[in-house]
């Protein structure tokens, strides 16, 4: 008996949720009852039916920013890396001695030819060839103005792209000149 009881309910459930496949109802906004059946409607007309014009209605709302807040300029800091900068590059081969001897040379013409800024000199290996640069800095404009003093002396000078030593970086106010031969 208990089993029967049992029974019973589950059956009721099963009859009822297979008895109402075939139609389904739906309100249109306007007020109407509308049937769709598999057979008479086609996807789209039952979702262009169903969909709502919410969506719609602000799609083409444009607000108005008021003539105080556009004259309010907001500036963002591009925060620059004190590390990227430009060197000159005075030498590049295959021959160690080469690259420490035109060190070597650059130190001795800068400490008696340039005033206003004593450019350091870093040889490096970078496969295959040593190179040396000399001097750091941020501004590219000031590193082809050192560049065209240096080609007097290192014909092969050119500016490179390169890490910098930014205690090392003249002042953009410095004014980096060949030593007049009177001056001396």
């Amino acid at each position: 008996m208990k089993k029967l009881l049992l029974i019973f309910p589950v059956l009721l459930l099963i009859t009822y949720g297979c008895s109402t496949t075939e139609q389904s109802l739906s309100d249109d906004t306007d007020g109407k009852e509308t049937r769709f059946t598999d057979e008479d409607s086609s996807n789209d007309e039952m979702l262009a039916s169903l969909r709502t014009t919410l969506a719609d209605a602000y799609a083409n709302k444009q607000n108005k920013i008021p003539e105080g807040f556009n004259r309010i300029k907001v500036k963002q800091e591009v925060q620059k890396n004190i590390y990227e900068g430009y060197r000159i590059q005075i030498f590049s081969g295959e021959d160690v001695t080469g690259a420490d001897t035109t060190a070597g040379n650059f130190r001795a013409w800068a400490d008696t030819t340039l005033s206003g800024y004593q450019p350091d000199t870093y040889v490096f290996f970078k496969t295959p060839y040593f190179r040396v640069h000399v001097g750091d800095f941020h501004n590219r404009d000031k590193a082809i103005q050192v560049s065209n003093l240096v080609k007097r002396y290192f014909k092969d000078a050119w500016v490179v792209y390169d890490n910098v030593n930014p205690e090392k970086v003249p002042a953009d106010t410095t004014t980096i000149e060949l030593i007049r031969k009177e001056d001396q």
